[in-house]
């Protein structure tokens, strides 16, 4: 033991042969460090030397790529004849042809000046006009410093002639003598007729403000260039739907009402509508009897439309042929001509088709048979042998009645009719079931192409059996569309009611309510006695129940929008009164919220004509309506965040000042958690992210404002971009 722990030196001994274990592990630990020591640094030598190789190829790759290019541009030089030229002045044909600006961004004095400009810009204006809009919105006694300061920043900025001019304005203002109706209606003026003009409703007045029903043909008529070009697009169309329906059969499908349907997004549904209902017809409807199985293709195609794009095409396809069908059989043809014969095909496969309800069919049917001449045999023949089992498993009752009635008419007729015979054996074998007494009848291909549409048919799409009576169809000039959204119609009774109400129901006024009606160029009688009410209402709540109580029809309703919202902007301070107003109405129905949504974007193209006031007011305006849960602030989305007029930016600023002031921070979120929700806003959430950073936040500090509001903005605007910010990586993952 002594000689295996002795150390190597001679002369010397172990002391402590017990620790000899521990002190060889750590020399051992101590070599194997250094080692991996030694190691990584080789590797990270290697490393940098690779890197560095990698750096000099790189280095010499583009010296070889600036050689190539520069030889591809004396090239290019050479084929443009440039390669002559001395001097260093832009050539000609680069002005000629208008680059002659190219070359400016890439001096690097032009581009320090232009960035120092914006610098400048985005510091002096922007803090100025920051300052501006949060003192326009805490416009109140408690406020007088910053309105000092204000209108000393005015003062400085503002030329001599300039300041003259806004006091002119004043006082026009205070005169009354414009409002926001004159501003609306000059720009749609018709230069032709001085007299006549139109308003923002599409309605035609005369110089006095009264609704004009007979115009001229000179001021309805069109610009040529614009029927030219419709008709060129139709013609384009025209010739897409003809090349599709020529090429449609059971093996491609698929593919033509795919594309059809892609021409259903891109153009207008009632061209499309009218084109492809046209083309269809002249393809089938013939005086010779047209295939089955071409009709079958024919009808397949506008099921999988009527599923897919909407059941507006499959009613409006239903209502033309019921339109041809009526005028035809008025027409009386003969046997031999089978057009009508065609016509009823279509009629019968729509239905195998289940695109509209058996009672339609079997109306069709009694229509036939209260004439019952040798055509309507016929017809009724078809009819049966085309629908007839698919009519019993509908309505066995209805058919037995329709049995009872064909045989007690066949009754009075001479027996020796061997088509009524005919019949009447086709009737007899439906009712019994009885398929194999049909002749040719063969059920197997249309139930083919039923399987192979539900292919065809996207995903959550379904066949809408469509339940329009025949008289519905036939009146639909008359009474209206029902079955489409917003196309029903009562006749024209209800004008001379409307009238009748509105004259009855007049209220005195003063005097001087109607000289102030009368200066504020409330120009109608609803318009007159829609702001005599909003002057002399107790409240908010008295003045909704007069107004709700004044008989309007749904368009003169738009009228109460449109006076609350100019009385708005007329005042000289904002008053709260019209923005709990129009809360009011908006709580009511949904459609005084669209009212105001379309009046704000008209008003968005014509805000260079409003004054200081007139743009906080309305700002003021709308945070109390988007506060309120009234309005969604999506309605700004119309707004190209990229390209704001001064204008409109400041509307948003203080649309934006209005709300992060909001006393309560839950609806000051609620805002903007409202458009937060849907992937569609992504866009405009990204714009408004970018506005508040930009224009807001960014500016905040800078501002001389008083030190509560500016942080309260600041800390609201940090809360909202991180709630955008939020709901957009949310969406993305």
């Amino acid at each position: 033991m002594f000689y295996q722990n002795r150390k190597q030196i001679p002369g010397r001994f172990v002391l402590n042969p017990d620790k000899m274990k521990e002190n060889i592990i750590k020399s051992q630990e101590s070599h194997s460090e250094l080692h991996q020591n030694n190691s990584k640094h080789n590797a990270n030598e290697k490393l940098k030397k690779q890197k560095k190789k990698k750096k000099m190829d790189t280095k010499s790759n583009l010296i070889i790529d600036n050689k190539h290019e520069d030889k591809m541009i004396k090239q290019l030089e050479k084929r443009l004849k440039l390669n002559k030229r001395k001097s260093n002045t832009i050539p000609k044909s680069f002005i000629n042809d208008g680059l002659d600006y190219l070359l400016d961004f890439c001096d690097n004095d032009n581009r320090k000046q232009v960035v120092e400009m914006e610098e400048q810009l985005l510091k002096g204006e922007g803090d100025k006009d920051l300052e501006e809009d949060i003192a326009m919105f805490l416009e109140n006694d408690d406020t007088k410093e910053a309105q000092i300061a204000l209108k000393n920043d005015k003062f400085k900025r503002k030329k001599q002639d300039e300041m003259m001019d806004s006091i002119k304005e004043s006082d026009e203002d205070l005169l009354s003598d414009k409002s926001l109706d004159d501003i609306e209606t000059n720009t749609s003026q018709s230069s032709d007729n001085d007299d006549l003009w139109e308003d923002i409703y599409g309605r035609t007045r005369d110089k006095k403000g009264n609704i004009v029903n007979d115009v001229s043909s000179v001021i309805q008529r069109k610009p040529l260039e614009a029927i030219q070009d419709n008709d060129e697009k139709r013609c384009r169309l025209k010739k897409q739907l003809k090349g599709l329906l020529n090429r449609l059969a059971e093996s491609n499908m698929h593919i033509i009402a795919n594309q059809v349907d892609e021409l259903y997004m891109c153009n207008s549904r009632n061209d499309m509508n009218t084109i492809l209902s046209e083309l269809i017809m002249q393809a089938l409807i013939s005086s010779v009897l047209t295939p089955d199985r071409l009709i079958c293709e024919h009808m397949m195609l506008i099921t999988i439309l009527h599923a897919n794009v909407g059941t507006e095409v499959g009613a409006h396809f239903l209502l033309t042929f019921i339109k041809k069908f009526d005028e035809m059989l008025k027409a009386s043809y003969t046997v031999e001509d089978k057009q009508l014969d065609n016509l009823v095909l279509l009629l019968s496969h729509l239905y195998n088709f289940k695109v509209y309800n058996h009672r339609l069919l079997y109306q069709i049917l009694d229509k036939l048979s209260s004439k019952f001449e040798e055509k309507e045999i016929e017809l009724i023949l078809l009819i049966l042998k085309t629908a007839g089992f698919p009519l019993r498993k509908d309505d066995p009752l209805a058919l037995k009645e329709l049995i009872l009635n064909l045989q007690k008419i066949a009754s009075n007729i001479e027996s020796d009719n061997s088509r009524v015979k005919f019949m009447l054996d086709i009737l007899m074998a439906i009712k019994n079931n009885n398929v194999s007494k049909i002749p040719q009848y063969d059920p197997s291909h249309i139930e083919h192409l039923k399987k192979l549409m539900k292919s065809f048919i996207h995903k959550g799409k379904s066949i809408v059996k469509l339940n329009i009576s025949l008289e519905d169809l036939l009146k639909a000039d008359e009474r209206g569309k029902w079955w489409i959204v917003g196309c029903a119609w009562s006749g024209n009774r209800n004008l001379d009611e409307g009238k009748k109400v509105t004259e009855g129901k007049k209220t005195i006024f003063s005097q001087n309510i109607l000289d102030l009606a009368r200066k504020q160029r409330m120009n109608t009688d609803i318009r007159r006695n829609i702001f005599c009410i909003l002057m002399t209402a107790e409240d908010y709540l008295d003045a909704f129940e007069k107004l709700s109580h004044l008989g309007l029809t749904d368009q003169q309703e738009r009228e109460i929008i449109y006076v609350l919202m100019d009385c708005c902007l007329q005042e000289k301070k904002f008053n709260p009164y019209y923005a709990v107003l129009a809360e009011r109405f908006c709580v009511c129905d949904r459609k005084y919220q669209l009212t105001i949504q379309y009046m704000l974007w008209d008003k968005l193209k014509i805000l260079d004509n409003y004054n200081v006031k007139q743009l906080a007011n309305l700002a003021k305006f709308l945070t109390h309506l988007f506060i309120q849960r009234s309005l969604s602030i999506s309605i700004l989305k119309v707004l190209n965040f990229a390209e704001l007029d001064k204008q409109t930016m400041k509307l948003v600023r203080q649309i934006m000042i209005g709300i992060f002031l909001c006393k309560n921070e839950e609806d000051c979120l609620q805002v903007f958690e409202r458009i937060s929700s849907t992937s569609l806003l992504q866009t405009f959430r990204e714009s408004l992210r970018l506005f508040i950073n930009h224009f807001l936040i960014r500016n905040i500090e800078s501002c001389k404002v008083m030190e509560v509001e500016g942080a309260l903005i600041k800390q609201r605007a940090y809360q909202v971009d991180k709630l955008l910010l939020n709901r957009e990586c949310k969406i993305l993952f």
